[in-house]
C-alpha cells in the first residue's frame, strides 16, 4: 500500500478538512460494518469468507489513511501556531 498523502490537506481549513475526512470516512466504515455483517450471517465457503475479509481489511486500510492524514494535519497546524 502507498504512503497516504499527509500534505493533502494543506492550505485548507480545519472546517474542511474535518468534514471531507468524515465524509470519506463514512463510506469505508459502512461498507466494513456490511462486509462483517455478510461473515457473521451467512453460510460461505472459506474463499467466499476470504473475499469479504479482504474487501473489509482494505476499506479499513483506506480509512486508516484518511485518520492519519487528518492526523497530521492537526499536528502541522498545532506547530504553526
Amino acid at each position: 500500500m502507498d504512503k497516504p498523502d499527509m500534505n493533502r490537506w494543506v492550505g485548507e481549513s480545519t472546517e474542511y478538512v474535518l468534514s471531507r475526512s468524515f465524509h470519506e470516512l463514512r463510506g469505508p466504515i459502512y461498507n466494513m460494518a456490511g462486509y462483517l455483517n455478510v461473515l457473521k450471517s451467512a453460510d460461505l465457503t472459506v474463499e467466499q469468507a476470504q473475499h469479504f475479509i479482504d474487501l473489509a481489511l482494505n476499506y479499513a486500510l483506506n480509512a486508516k489513511e484518511v485518520v492519519e492524514s487528518v492526523y497530521q494535519y492537526m499536528n502541522d497546524q498545532r506547530t504553526d501556531e
